[in-house]
């Protein structure tokens, strides 16, 4: 018999009940005022910044500006080539891509097959060199033969692991463990405000079952982003709980282990965990929430967002703007500025009738047409109308200290 509580009621929360309402109305708000123009480009930055920041936690050193320039010509690149951990990223990026695709429902989204799904998702793709378990040292672990531990996609580890000063349950129990997994967290059983606090305790208590020789953290990330969107939050995806994790890691690291704790005593629950510790992981996790979703609304408030847009360009047609890596970008005709501004404001639209609201010829918007397309700042494709682009060279200006 499983003796941990899952998650805890809501009105051990007290004050934080508030939160959670603050929480899913800022959502809300955030989900209503994006521009259906810029939301798939924006949706695109945040799997970006998930996966820039999940496995900056995992003490993956890639920056953003190589993971972003990683992303634009990885279809060209021989994976061989590559070193671990930017093909940790690229898979990272697809899992996301496939997770998103797959619209994983209410009854599925707890279900092991598909947390299976998840960590076969980020693994099969890696090469077994980049797959071989690793101490604290950087060493090698070996078998009983002295043969190097690899890790095998989608499956459960089959030995016991220590996580810091936490020792998680023996492999033998972990089928049990999972089965009880699955039946706690379904948010078909759980409703309102309570699915989010399900989702803080199923972050950490996956992570304390830790069902995997590795790539666990990895994997609960991903899930419990999936958990969020099933909680309700329709503007999950234009914000990202992972950046706050990522952010500050010894603060993530340290509610972790709050939530770690065993029973300190019998007013502290019934289970064998502490649930003031549960407590404490379950307020961290609404506090960071609602932290990001504040902040991403702010950065993508429309009339802040314009002044960026006018700032950007502004500089880009004076020449002397430097991308992400310092070198210096090309020099962009002003109306360029009013282009973008264009198709933020009504959304995709055909060249001639771009050219009829900014009364310019389309011999000259042809050519600024075609460098805004260059540099991905638009999308222009034979028989389609011109849609708006995030690049990775206006990301720096047009969301500020986003990593």
């Amino acid at each position: 018999m499983i003796t941990v509580t899952p998650y805890l009621s809501a009105d051990k929360l007290g004050a934080y009940q508030d939160k959670l309402v603050d929480l899913y109305m800022a959502d809300a708000a955030l989900n209503q005022t994006i521009p259906d123009s810029i939301r798939a480009s924006t949706e695109w930055l945040l799997r970006q910044v998930n996966c820039f920041y999940s496995n900056k936690i995992e003490g993956n050193p890639t920056h953003p500006k190589d993971l972003l320039k990683t992303q634009e010509r990885h279809r060209t690149n021989n994976t061989e080539e590559m070193s671990g951990a930017l093909l940790e990223l690229l898979a990272h990026l697809e899992t996301q891509i496939k997770a998103k695709e797959a619209s994983v429902s209410l009854k599925d989204v707890c279900e092991q097959s598909f947390i299976k799904e998840l960590h076969e998702s980020f693994y099969v793709g890696i090469p077994n060199k980049f797959r071989t378990i690793k101490d604290k040292d950087g060493r090698e672990v070996c078998d009983q033969d002295g043969k190097a531990i690899v890790v095998v996609p989608g499956e459960y580890r089959a030995l016991e692991v220590k996580v810091g000063s936490h020792v998680p349950p023996n492999h033998n129990e972990l089928l049990g463990y999972m089965r009880w997994f699955e039946q706690m967290f379904n948010p078909e059983r759980i409703h309102g405000t309570n699915r989010i606090i399900a989702a803080a305790a199923l972050h950490h208590r996956l992570a304390w079952i830790h069902p995997f020789q590795d790539g666990n953290g990895r994997v609960i990330r991903l899930l419990t982003d999936c958990y969020m969107r099933c909680a309700g939050f329709g503007g999950y995806g234009l914000w990202s709980i992972t950046r706050g994790f990522g952010r500050n890691t010894k603060e993530y690291y340290a509610a972790l282990a709050e939530a770690d704790k065993p029973r300190q005593g019998n007013i502290d629950g019934r289970g064998t965990l502490s649930d003031a510790g549960l407590l404490h992981f379950t307020k961290y996790f609404i506090d960071t929430a609602l932290d990001q979703v504040k902040y991403f609304s702010n950065l993508l408030e429309p009339r802040k967002l314009g002044i960026r847009i006018d700032y950007y360009f502004e500089m880009r047609a004076k020449g002397g703007l430097p991308d992400s890596s310092g070198v210096e970008l090309p020099l962009l005709k002003i109306f360029a500025r009013d282009i973008y501004r264009l198709l933020l404001e009504k959304g995709s639209m055909s060249r001639s009738a771009i050219c009829q609201h900014l009364g310019k010829s389309e011999q000259t918007l042809r050519p600024v047409l075609k460098q805004m397309d260059s540099e991905g700042l638009i999308s222009v494709k034979p028989k389609r109308d011109i849609e708006l682009k995030l690049s990775t060279s206006s990301i720096e200006f047009l969301f500020p200290q986003l990593w």
